[in-house]
């Protein structure tokens, strides 16, 4: 755009300068200096010999102005000279009217070159704009088109991650709930287990305690005691020595008497193995009920630890959802705005596309140049007043 300015200055300069040097040469032609002398200094008869032989051997002014325009339109492509060639040579008088056809036309041309000139400034302003605000429309369509696919690509894994967060809480709400029967059911065996060792210590308790108080009592009994011998000359021994013994013997069980054997006092030995037996099977069900209220404790801190950990995850896993739900309504509100703002910034382009469309015809170079046009013009104007000149001449 710029060499084509710099070339329709230069053009329209050396139009400026073309005529103003042709005004010039017609003003020298027509001085004293030329004109005059050529009076002065040459015989009129030779002139008028001069003229009449160039009349008659010669083509006139108007008739070589007109071969010239008709030349000139041919070489140019320029109907316009072709015309105005016509015209002269169909005319009656052969100055007056042609100088002001030609001036007519020259006067033409340079309107034409000064709203050629115009036209284009207008057009220079208008297709600058125009490519301006295609330019900037274009930017803002790629720009709601990316702000688009981000968006599309923020629903796309914001969706993605809610499901797999639904997932997720289905499964750590069902661990929960699985870990809370499960700790229920372990509880309830625990305590059984507890109650149950705790009834054997108490039956053992109880037998230890019967059969100590059995075997204290059997080591002092008087029952297991033996008994001592009548003593010479009571009752009993002279019953014993005379069985015809008159008198009153009370031969009935009496306490402390020992009938058979050796004196007995229970299996006291033996005993003591039973009681040791009985500590070791109390200790034992001491020992379970100690394991059993350990193992519940340990297995309900963890349970308790579990949920603690299970609940923190569901809130976090919650919240996450929550604000990923709201970026997915947020990138749906955007998507469906810049969608509604991308809609009218195309068809704002599609105008500005249409109006420089509108403004070729005229404004934009179609087989020939701004600067061949003009080039064309002067070329016109040229011939025009060479032409002029010619007649000038008549």
């Amino acid at each position: 755009m710029l060499a084509e300015e710099e070339s329709f200055k230069e053009k329209q300069d050396l139009r400026t300068e073309e005529i103003e040097a042709i005004g010039k040469a017609i003003e020298i032609l027509k001085s004293p200096d030329v004109l005059g002398n050529a009076e002065t200094h040459l015989p009129s008869l030779v002139q008028k010999n001069s003229f009449a032989q160039l009349r008659s051997n010669q083509p006139t002014s108007r008739e070589a102005a007109v071969r010239f325009l008709r030349d000139a339109g041919m070489r140019l492509h320029s109907q316009k000279l072709g015309m105005i060639a016509e015209k002269m040579s169909v005319t009656s008088d052969p100055f007056v009217k042609v100088k002001k056809m030609i001036d007519d036309m020259i006067t033409r041309l340079l309107e034409e070159t000064n709203q050629e000139s115009e036209q284009k400034g207008f057009c220079d302003k208008e297709l600058g704009t125009n490519k301006k605000t295609r330019t900037k429309l274009q930017m803002n369509i790629d720009g709601l088109t990316a702000k688009i696919d981000e968006n599309d690509a923020i629903i796309t894994s914001t969706t993605q991650r809610i499901a797999e967060l639904g997932k997720e809480l289905v499964d750590l709400r069902s661990h929960m709930k699985e870990s809370t029967e499960l700790r229920g059911e372990e509880k309830a065996k625990n305590a059984a287990t507890v109650k149950d060792a705790q009834a054997a210590l108490t039956a053992i308790e109880s037998a230890t305690a019967v059969l100590k108080d059995f075997y204290e009592k059997a080591s002092s009994a008087t029952a297991f005691l033996q008994a001592e011998r009548p003593t010479m000359g009571s009752a009993e021994w002279n019953a014993l020595a005379n069985p015809n013994f008159e008198g009153t013997v009370d031969k009935g069980h009496k306490e402390g008497m020992q009938t058979f054997g050796k004196t007995y006092t229970g299996q006291q030995d033996e005993a003591g193995g039973v009681f040791a037996m009985l500590e070791v099977i109390a200790s034992d069900f001491s020992t379970l009920e100690a394991d059993t209220n350990s193992a519940e404790a340990s297995a309900n801190g963890a349970y308790k630890d579990d949920m603690a950990e299970s609940k923190k995850l569901v809130a976090v896993k919650e919240k996450e959802s929550e604000m990923l739900t709201n970026d997915k309504t947020t990138a749906n509100s955007e998507k469906t705005s810049d969608t509604k703002d991308l809609k009218a910034t195309q068809d704002q382009l599609l105008a500005a596309e249409r109006y420089y469309d509108k403004l070729k015809p005229t404004c934009v170079d179609t087989g020939i140049s701004y600067a061949d046009r003009v080039k064309a013009r002067e070329e016109e104007i040229q011939s025009l007043k060479e032409a002029l000149t010619i007649l000038s001449g008549q």
